[in-house]
Formats: C-alpha cells, sequence, structure tokens
C-alpha cells in the first residue's frame, strides 16, 4: 500500500477511511438481517400490487416476479417500492432466491422513456438477483 500512497500519513488515512466506510455498511447490513420486513409491516404497500410472486417459476427452478401494467408506477416511492422488492425477494428460499428471479415487466401502454425508467428502477432494486428479465412492449 505504501508503494502507491506518498506517504506514511497518506496510508493511515487511506486505511482508516476504508475501515470506517466498511464498518458503515457491514452496520447497514447487520441492521437489516436484523429487523426483517413481514407482509403484516407493508401491508398496505403490497395491496397496490405493482409488483408481486406469481408463483411461478422458471424450468430451473426461478421464482417469478411479475411487474403487472400499473399506471402510477414512477410515482411509487422509493421506500415502498424497496420495502416490496426486499419482502418478495425474501419470500422463496435462499436456494431458489441463489438461482435467481425472471422478471415479467408489463409495460404494453407505456412510452418507450417510462418503459426504460421502470426497467432501470428494478434492476437497481434487484440487481444481480435477476436472472432473465422479460419486458412484454407494445409492438409496432
Amino acid at each position: 500500500m505504501r508503494f502507491w500512497l506518498r506517504n506514511d500519513e497518506m496510508a493511515l488515512e487511506e486505511m482508516v477511511q476504508r475501515l470506517n466506510a466498511v464498518s458503515k455498511r457491514t452496520d447497514e447490513i447487520m441492521h437489516h438481517d436484523i429487523s426483517p420486513l413481514c407482509a403484516a409491516d407493508i401491508q398496505d404497500q403490497l395491496q397496490k400490487r405493482f409488483a408481486y410472486l406469481s408463483g411461478g417459476r422458471g424450468q430451473d427452478g426461478s421464482p417469478v416476479i411479475t411487474f403487472p401494467d400499473y399506471p402510477a408506477f414512477g410515482d411509487v416511492p422509493d421506500k415502498e417500492f424497496q420495502n416490496v422488492m426486499t419482502y418478495l425477494t425474501s419470500i422463496p428460499s435462499l436456494q431458489d432466491a441463489g438461482i435467481g428471479f425472471i422478471l415479467v415487466i408489463d409495460r404494453r401502454q407505456d412510452k418507450w422513456t417510462s418503459v426504460k425508467a421502470s426497467i432501470l428502477r428494478i434492476a437497481v432494486s434487484v440487481g444481480n438477483r435477476a436472472r432473465a428479465p422479460h419486458p412484454l412492449l407494445l409492438g409496432g
């Protein structure tokens, strides 16, 4: 580490900054694990049905999360969206969730700019847990 930093003082400062960042992230992860979401806690958010587990599975057992046509999808607050996604991705067993999720995204009634924003929002939330996104778009 000393070779790429100008001096020992910079090396020490860099190490302290990195350790603080790791410590903060670890605390966030631990807090998340300690307080899992329950359906009763986010009942109103789940009842909006902007996303749900359909019960379907891919050939490899991947659970399917469906995002039906929901005109106010862009208006769903980020916290609500994240709560629902966290809850839905925590329902399948760790083994099934580890395979990844198949995402069915119905945006046939939206314009392309709205479709791109929806896909980006979902991708950021689901991240590498998405195995196969399947957007349903208006042909033409």
